[in-house]
């Protein structure tokens, strides 16, 4: 008689705020299902799941708060806050890991960043001479492992050598700097041996893996951008009928065609981006295609973030002002997409203005053979500073990133002020 195999219970702690480590927890959750059909995944999100109702959702709201003012200096000091959070939410994050670990029975668990890692550390140890079990904590870099990756890096070289006995750090191989080895990296950065870290592929979602490598034709694309409910629609629909780009909404969602000689544009600030800067990318390109007398039919799908924040309203209001908006430019307004969708966006996309994240570069990576830029919240023109400077526009971790993203996939660093000179080549 054959037996059942046994369930293995993995546990996936991730954290709202922005929306890497979410997906990236998906992701994670897509790869453990197809490489073990008996996998039985829990997720737990850190901040609202284990830090409690009020400090949880006080963390979401500040780091929305920051990505949708732009705010690089708050951003910064809420980042730089982690060690502060780690100690005095000590036992909060230990005794809720604990639970869930008995409470699920788990066997493998996942970090998509390094908040509470001491704590959790503790808590899997004394898990382990409990159930009399050898589970590890694996920490997945999905910001990538950038000599500025901070955030990462300082609560993982803090940690007693005991606790990085039980730590495996997952990751895509570094950037080293001239003559440095991958041994010198990790110790510099993380004082911890070679044997605790694995060079895994980044965790990515399906739907981008099925366009990996597939070329694209010159063919009409469709491209299905859903809403949630008639207002956020009716809004979609008005702002994409100023273009002459054809389109066809139907009850849920708003059937793009692209044609082959279409530019397409895709404008991603991060989940919560700055309604400034947004519209300014926007509303400067209007006045460049009516000054230069540009015909090329170009189409922008800008994400405006979940339905109710109230970003989608805003750019309505703002597009329906502006005077003889350019018949061949089609605003195709989005909020929250699913990833099938966004991953045809960045497949079919002529050129990309997103935020230097780890999971949107490696995304873009899989997909895109995309003009790739990096919005900086620097305001000084590319022409007018250094790299440097405009590399304070972004949070520290997060410049790590864009620095990837300017050798690994020649990205250049834009802000609305640059935006026409940078890019009016491509528009003509």
């Amino acid at each position: 008689m054959e037996r059942t195999p046994k369930k293995v219970n993995y546990l996936i702690i991730t954290a709202s705020g922005g929306a890497g480590n979410l997906h990236g927890a998906k992701a994670q959750k897509q790869i453990l299902e197809k490489n073990d059909p008996n996998a039985n995944v829990i997720t737990k999100d850190f901040m609202l799941d284990w830090l409690g109702v009020l400090m949880g959702n006080f963390g979401v709201y500040a780091w929305n708060t920051a990505q949708k003012k732009g705010s690089v200096r708050l951003q910064k000091f809420l980042g730089n806050g982690i060690r502060i959070l780690n100690i005095i939410f000590w036992p909060r994050i230990f005794f809720s890991a604990y639970q869930d670990l008995l409470k699920y029975d788990i066997d493998f668990v996942f970090h998509m960043q390094a908040l509470g890692a001491p704590a959790i550390l503790k808590a899997i140890r004394l898990y382990n001479r409990v159930k009399k079990k050898k589970v590890e904590l694996k920490i997945i870099f999905t910001d990538l492992p950038a000599c500025k990756s901070t955030h990462y890096f300082k609560p993982i070289r803090r940690l007693s050598k005991k606790d990085k006995k039980y730590l495996l750090i997952s990751s895509i191989k570094p950037p080293l700097k001239k003559d440095q080895t991958e041994e010198e990296f990790w110790n510099e950065n993380c004082r911890i041996s070679m044997d605790r870290v694995c060079y895994d592929p980044y965790p990515v979602r399906e739907s981008f893996y099925k366009l990996e490598n597939k070329k694209r034709e010159n063919i009409d694309y469709k491209i299905n951008i859903n809403f949630s409910n008639d207002l956020e629609g009716k809004l979609i629909e008005e702002m994409s009928k100023k273009g002459n780009s054809h389109f066809i909404k139907n009850e849920s969602s708003i059937e793009y065609t692209i044609k082959p000689k279409d530019f397409l544009i895709t404008i991603i600030l991060g989940s919560k981006p700055c309604f400034k800067a947004i519209y300014k990318y926007i509303y400067d390109l209007t006045q460049f295609m009516k000054k230069n007398s540009i015909k090329k039919n170009i189409i922008i799908f800008p994400y405006c973030s979940a339905t109710k924040d109230p970003v989608i309203k805003k750019l309505h209001k703002m597009i329906m002002k502006i005077d003889e908006f350019p018949s061949n430019l089609t605003i195709a307004a989005m909020s929250f997409q699913k990833e099938d969708v966004i991953a045809a966006i960045y497949f079919r996309s002529d050129l990309t203005i997103t935020k230097s994240a780890g999971q949107t570069a490696m995304e873009l990576m899989k997909v895109s053979k995309a003009k790739f830029f990096v919005h900086t919240e620097c305001n000084l023109k590319v022409s007018e500073t250094t790299n440097e400077k405009l590399l304070k526009g972004i949070p520290v971790w997060e410049s790590g990133i864009a620095i990837f993203m300017q050798e690994k996939m020649k990205a250049q660093l834009i802000n609305p002020k640059s935006f026409i000179d940078v890019c009016k080549e491509y528009f003509a």
